[in-house]
């Protein structure tokens, strides 16, 4: 009778803490990361590895830390949503939570976000976020919103400093630059930049361009150092001009009314979670290393200009946009320049 009643007993604790488990389980809310490709693909290229990390680090708080454990869970969803443009307005829409999004996305909510890949704009990304921190650039964020359905939790890193690479050399000369044929993604401002250094800017998929550098179709590509990889560099494209075009800074973003509806300490919690994490220092030495593997490798060269060259590179990038930006908020602009030699 005594083990008939602890078998009983027994059984019941198990069934009561399985019970618990289960509750438990039932109650954690499933927290999406959009992002255009599988978490195994996304590794493989600069946004998705921020996005990675960031996931990894709410995933493992999510599961571990007392104000979230037992309430949330991460979940990537990588094989939905095809474009950083579909994600962004799947997480406005409440389709998901998490994204990333980059200035180039934003202009589609308001023109004024074109100002930030302007080339010339910034000369780091240290400074793009000085700019954002300003009172200015505070309340355009805020603006988003309130009125778009997302808000900017952190501006995490730039992908890359975009420079010009080119199967041509010298290259160290505004002359031997001349006429260079050069791929970029089609926006406008790098258009007009291209033009006061007397490039030829050509817009093309970046499926084709390893094809088109083989084929002499073009002399070379924009874009950041990271690419070297998927563009088979510096053999496809032998010289680098590290003098960047500007910043690609990357936004993590959240669904604004889901956000903000969360109880205080738990919204405290993920902000200092995301504020934590630093991805930054990564793309910055990466970078670095770079250019220094580049100038070893045989097959490489890294350009350098003259410094009166290279003064007048930055006044024709700078000057190539004055009228594609007049009608920008001056507010905007203003906060921009007063915080590039803080």
């Amino acid at each position: 009778m005594k083990l008939f009643r602890k078998v009983v007993q027994t059984v019941g604790i198990c069934c009561l803490t399985l019970s618990c488990v289960l509750s438990a389980q039932a109650a954690e809310k499933e927290i999406k990361m959009l992002f255009p490709d599988p978490f195994n693909a996304a590794s493989l290229y600069p946004e998705g590895q921020v996005v990675g990390v960031y996931h990894a680090s709410l995933d493992y708080n999510m599961r571990n830390h007392p104000a979230l454990k037992g309430k949330y869970k991460m979940r990537w969803v990588g094989d939905i949503y095809k474009s950083p443009e579909d994600i962004l307005n799947a997480v406005v829409t409440g389709a998901g939570h998490f994204t990333y999004t980059t200035p180039f996305f934003i202009e589609q909510f308001d023109s004024d976000w074109r100002v930030l890949l302007v080339p010339g704009m910034f000369k780091d990304m240290n400074h793009f976020i000085r700019a954002m921190d300003t009172p200015a650039w505070k309340e355009k964020q805020e603006k988003l919103a309130k009125t778009r359905g997302f808000r900017v939790l952190k501006w995490t890193n730039s992908i890359g400093n975009f420079f010009i690479f080119t199967n041509k050399g010298p290259a160290n000369t505004l002359e031997s630059l001349k006429n260079q044929k050069i791929r970029f993604a089609g926006q406008q401002a790098y258009a007009n930049a291209f033009k006061a250094l007397g490039l030829i800017g050509v817009a093309m998929p970046y499926t084709e361009v390893v094809s088109s550098l083989q084929t002499n179709l073009i002399d070379g590509v924009l874009d950041n150092i990271f690419a070297h990889e998927y563009y088979d560099m510096p053999r496809t494209a032998k010289h680098v001009i590290p003098y960047h075009f500007g910043v690609m800074p990357q936004a993590l973003v959240v669904n604004s009314q889901w956000w903000d509806s969360l109880p205080d300490k738990e919204r405290e919690t993920l902000e200092f979670i995301i504020e934590l994490t630093d991805a930054q220092k990564y793309f910055d030495e990466n970078e670095a290393s770079l250019l220094e593997w580049w100038k070893t490798n045989p097959d490489g060269n890294v350009v350098e200009m003259s410094p009166e060259t290279l003064a007048e590179w930055n006044r024709l990038i700078k000057d190539a946009n004055k009228d594609y930006i007049k009608d920008i908020d001056s507010a905007l602009i203003e906060a921009i320049r007063s915080t590039e030699n803080q």
